[in-house]
């Protein structure tokens, strides 16, 4: 039996034994933190025990760590984690009490408590006592501390010293005052009566006391008296709600989160913004996001999600910076800069502005007029809907596509052909966090994460075209079909700014565009936020071409007058000018002659600049028709009519869809012809029928049924052009 007994205890020392030899494990269950790029507390996470708890910090500070020790543990430096002079005290205080009045814990053992909370009973005891031990062999004094801080009760659920001394004092640890960290000592004593909520007169006196336990001297001492307790309504930290919840969700592992946000920034950010949202505000109920980085490192410095968060009428938990919206106009761009690019156009070249029509869909100016011709740039500038689109179709819409994914727009995740020509005018959706990189791109040189998107001359033209007058940056508007999304985006080498106003339902919101809604809120942050722009330097790689002055594109012989411009090097196309050509007249009748129909001795060559007959039509109504062509010899045997007039509307191979009651009705439209004489009359022809004549402005009533059609028109001249269609009845209610 003594053996078996020995026995026993010699196991149970065995296993005490080496249970000191492994330290305790702690748990995780901090918070997570998001600090702001200067140190700013911006938001803190519940944990899973619905706590306020910043991790354990070695940095403890010493007034803290003075006043603790001299209220809670005076002898933690010498003792091995029991504190056999406290456990004598306490025994003889509650045997003469004649109850539990006195502890004998010391820090190490509130600790081990606090690490593993159990019920207030003898057995608990001699389990935190042993965890002390365990701790004291396995760390230092300077780490048992840090544990103690990190845990320690500082009333309701706020957790740990550093927590504390934001939630209460609005700053960390290290710049804890003497009345702040004799405060943080008393809390844990008795945190769920002593606290900031209740007893506050009982709470002053104790923290009072403590003071002048702990300061020496006398100057410090009256001032740290002096100090008020904290307000117990001081808000907690929930600064950039959006924006906290975009870092969380992008590092979902990590506990404590540096952001990049600069607080000074984000602070001109929300007052702009809300003082303009206020405004706007009068007239509709719209919401304003706004994304605001670092040109060269992308560094995200100001980001506003919504006017108000906790706007529920107006979605305002909506992040409008990550939120994918139609992009309108935005991405013209960068069509552009390939476009430039790829050798087709340079900035000068003249793009057409007329009625266009692809397989029935009909582009249309947001001011429902045409232009004619115009620069390219112009066009850029002006951000017209026909031209791009022309460009778009001669780029192609799957190079284009390929082109924006590669760039960052992750959310054109259809098919080409699902977007068609209208991925131009917004058929795609895009977020501000996608976009505004893409425009810092264009300040960088053409490069994104040190990706070169673009070569450096392109994005150099695409940045002087886009240059602002108004504020110190270049930048581009764009409004969304319906008027449901206003996007306004600027650059410059300081900043890249995206602004966003629309609302989260998707509704149509009256008079709203990029222009006259996202623009001035735009200008506002360049003109407070920039600092002194220099200009940014010409790239060194380009090449150096001669274009023609009047088309702007490169230059042939005959061009009269050229000048110089520095393009992109190994373009895919060269593209020369059209606008300039040879023609041979007769020197008695001024028609143009070939070889088939002229007299040689009644010759004349001449340079005469050319234009389309659908161009002609709207300059001539625009009043800037340029001066008239020379016909064809309508002699010859060889007519060219397609020089001479075009078919606007119906174009050949058309297929209509027209509203019809039912499919055995006839239906109507208005077919539109082009010629390139000012008075010229034309007659119309239906199936070889004759429908009538117009002069001028040549548009013409036409009734159809459904099946397969023919439209004719003749000249004075006998010049006959005919058009093919196909008609199919759409029903109409």
């Amino acid at each position: 039996m003594q053996k078996k007994i020995f026995l026993i205890l010699f196991l149970l020392f065995a296993i005490f034994g080496l249970s000191l030899l492994f330290p305790p494990q702690s748990r995780s269950d901090d918070s997570k933190i998001l600090f702001d790029s200067q140190g700013e507390l911006l938001r803190v996470w519940l944990n899973k025990n619905e706590q306020y708890k910043f991790p354990k910090s070695e940095k403890i500070s010493e007034k803290y760590k003075t006043a603790v020790l001299y209220f809670e543990d005076k002898r933690f430096n010498t003792h091995f984690g029991i504190d056999p002079a406290a456990v004598a005290r306490a025994i003889g205080q509650n045997i003469k009490a004649g109850k539990i009045a006195s502890g004998a814990s010391t820090i190490t053992m509130q600790a081990a408590r606090l690490r593993e909370p159990r019920k207030r009973t003898f057995f608990a005891k001699l389990i935190e006592a042993h965890t002390a031990l365990r701790m004291e062999i396995r760390m230092s004094k300077d780490e048992i501390f840090a544990e103690y801080a990190s845990l320690a009760p500082m009333g309701g659920n706020v957790v740990g010293v550093e927590t504390a001394c934001w939630r209460f004092f609005g700053h960390s640890p290290e710049q804890l005052t003497w009345a702040e960290a004799a405060l943080l000592a008393l809390l844990p004593n008795r945190p769920s009566a002593l606290n900031l909520e209740k007893e506050r007169e009982t709470l002053l006196q104790r923290r009072n006391n403590l003071l002048k336990s702990i300061v020496k001297d006398e100057e410090t001492l009256a001032a740290a008296l002096e100090e008020a307790l904290p307000k117990i309504n001081a808000n907690w930290r929930f600064k950039t709600p959006h924006y906290a919840e975009a870092v969380l969700s992008q590092f979902p592992n990590q506990t404590i989160l540096h952001g990049t946000i600069d607080g000074k920034v984000q602070e001109q950010l929300e007052r702009i913004a809300k003082n303009y949202g206020q405004k706007i505000r009068e007239s509709s109920n719209v919401n304003i996001a706004v994304l605001i980085t670092e040109t060269k490192t992308g560094k995200i410095k100001g980001y506003l999600g919504s006017l108000d968060y906790y706007d529920t009428l107006s979605k305002g938990m909506i992040d409008g910076v990550r939120a994918r919206r139609s992009t309108g106009s935005i991405l013209k761009p960068f069509l552009y800069a390939l476009a430039i690019e790829r050798g087709t156009y340079t900035p000068e070249s003249l793009v057409e502005d007329i009625p266009t029509w692809f397989r029935g869909f009909s582009p249309h100016n947001s001011d429902k007029s045409f232009s004619g011709i115009l620069p390219l740039k112009d066009a850029l500038v002006r951000s017209l809907n026909v031209p791009a689109v022309r460009i778009l179709s001669e780029y192609g819409v799957e190079d284009f596509h390929f082109w924006l994914k590669n760039a960052g727009l992750s959310g054109l995740s259809r098919s080409p052909e699902h977007y068609g020509l209208s991925l131009i005018l917004g058929g795609g959706e895009a977020s501000l966090q996608e976009l505004v990189p893409l425009y810092s791109m264009l300040a960088n040189d053409g490069k994104k994460d040190q990706t070169p998107l673009l070569q450096p001359i392109t994005a150099y033209h695409i940045r002087q075209m886009l240059v602002a007058s108004k504020a110190p940056m270049s930048w581009k508007s764009g409004t969304s079909y319906g008027s449901r999304d206003a996007w306004a985006i600027g650059f410059n080498e300081q900043w890249t700014i995206g602004v966003w106003v629309g609302n989260f339902a998707g509704g149509s919101i009256p008079d709203l565009s990029g222009g006259s809604t996202a623009a001035p809120l735009l200008f506002s942050l360049f003109n407070s936020l920039s600092n002194k722009q220099t200009q940014k330097k010409l790239p060194e790689s380009f090449e150096n071409a001669e274009i023609c002055a009047l088309s702007g594109y490169k230059a042939k012989p005959i061009c009269p007058h050229k000048k110089n411009i520095k393009l992109p090097i190994n373009q895919a196309q060269n593209k020369t000018c059209t606008f300039h050509k040879e023609i041979i007249i007769s020197k008695s009748t001024g028609f143009e002659v070939c070889s088939l129909c002229w007299n040689m001795e009644d010759t004349l060559h001449v340079i005469e600049e050319t234009y389309a007959p659908a161009v002609r039509r709207e300059l001539r109504r625009l009043g800037r028709e340029p001066k008239p062509e020379p016909l064809h010899n309508p002699l010859c045997p060889a007519k060219k009519e397609e020089f001479q007039f075009s078919m606007v509307y119906p174009e050949n191979g058309a297929r209509l869809f027209l509203p019809s009651a039912d499919a055995l009705s006839s239906m109507g439209f208005v077919a539109i012809a082009a010629h390139k004489q000012r008075d010229a009359k034309l007659q119309w022809f239906l199936n070889g029928e004759f429908l009538g004549s117009t002069k001028g402005e040549h548009k013409m009533a036409v009734t159809v049924g459904n099946g397969e059609h023919r439209i004719g028109v003749q000249d004075t001249l006998g010049m006959y052009l005919e058009t093919k269609f196909r008609v199919r009845a759409k029903a109409s209610f």
